[in-house]
């Protein structure tokens, strides 16, 4: 089978790889999509991504595909159900001298019936990261779309993630960054009732696709001096939540000067530096600094049901589509900031 694979740092390559074989508590599945992730498919690219360091790797984890065989002991799939985030490769595994990159991008993949494998004594499956976030994708409003549920994925992670910021409503919210993380934290901000949203971000098509979403006021940081004193002055002297969707180390000073008094930092960003920049005198007692958990499992159906129902606007979101065959010339284009979301379609 096909399989898109980081052979270095900074290559990419199309081979073909033996498919999986599914064991009695897996189901084998033909991956219809998977989407590109802006942050964590580039740092490992890139190799500047901390979980895999070994190449060549099979690349991908948004994926949704259809169930085609199921093992003996599988109780929670059956033949032609939907499903997400089947990989190529499991974690932590090797076949054909290649690695997990968790493997979303190619023509096959596993998924794992950790229920099953619960009930059948295995009492850590529970807590099984992959297995939790392979999940069966709903048809309770009719036969479901496919970049609608591949959108999902990262739509699902973000839902769950703000949560974590604590209730939002009443508040004054500001997020920074335009990419997927943080236009679809601006919607679920307002959706959560927010008083006030402003988006931080540099390009000004996607600052006005923030305010047609959800911001009431937008930041163009190539445009000001002052950041947080622009956000600040927005919101009338300080906002009550920043949530950090951008990954630039200079975020979390960002925050504290524009931050009021009790108020939240919540970062879902990843800094490829590995630290924020800080200093004793830009540090208050009297902000909170958190890292929300991202469980997309969480709040996948709801996200799915909040398209399919026209609260999200689908099209907006994910604009790019492209053959799996182009799959190289996908990332160049991400690469350039050309693109919101994209998914291939194998």
């Amino acid at each position: 089978m096909k399989a898109l694979i980081v052979t270095e740092q900074h290559t990419l390559e199309l081979r073909d790889i033996s498919p999986p074989e599914p064991g009695p508590y897996e189901a084998l599945v033909k991956i219809l999509a998977c989407a590109i992730c802006g942050t964590t498919d580039r740092e490992l690219i890139k190799g500047t991504q901390p979980y895999n360091k070994q190449y060549p790797a099979v690349l991908g984890h948004e994926s949704v595909g259809e169930v085609v065989e199921v093992g003996d002991k599988v109780t929670s799939f059956k033949k032609g159900d939907w499903v997400t985030r089947a990989t190529a490769m499991p974690g932590g595994r090797m076949r054909d001298g290649v690695y997990s990159c968790w493997g979303g991008f190619a023509e096959y993949g596993i998924v794992s019936d950790r229920i099953a494998r619960e009930a059948d004594g295995e009492a850590n499956a529970k807590y099984d990261y992959t297995a939790l976030r392979q999940n069966v994708v709903p048809t309770t409003r009719g036969a479901p779309d496919l970049a609608q549920a591949t959108l999902s994925i990262s739509l699902g992670e973000t839902a769950s993630w703000i949560r974590g910021a604590g209730p939002l409503g009443g508040k004054r919210v500001c997020v920074a960054g335009t990419g997927i993380a943080g236009l679809s934290c601006a919607l679920w901000a307002k959706l959560a009732g927010a008083k006030a949203v402003t988006v931080t971000g540099r390009r000004k098509v996607r600052l006005d696709l923030a305010r047609d979403l959800a911001a009431d006021h937008v930041v163009n940081v190539k445009e000001v001096d002052d950041v947080a004193g622009a956000i600040k002055e927005l919101n009338g002297g300080g906002v009550d939540v920043f949530c950090e969707a951008v990954g630039q180390k200079d975020q979390l000073r960002i925050a504290m000067g524009c931050l009021g008094k009790n108020g939240v930092a919540a970062i879902y960003g990843v800094v490829p530096e590995g630290h924020y920049d800080m200093d004793s005198a830009s540090f208050r007692s009297n902000v909170t600094v958190c890292t929300p958990m991202a469980e997309e499992h969480l709040a996948f159906d709801w996200a799915l049901n909040m398209q399919q129902r026209g609260v999200i606007p689908t099209e907006k979101l994910m604009t790019h589509q492209w053959p799996f065959a182009d799959a190289v010339k996908a990332f160049e284009q991400v690469d350039r900031g050309d693109v919101v979301k994209g998914m291939l379609v194998m």
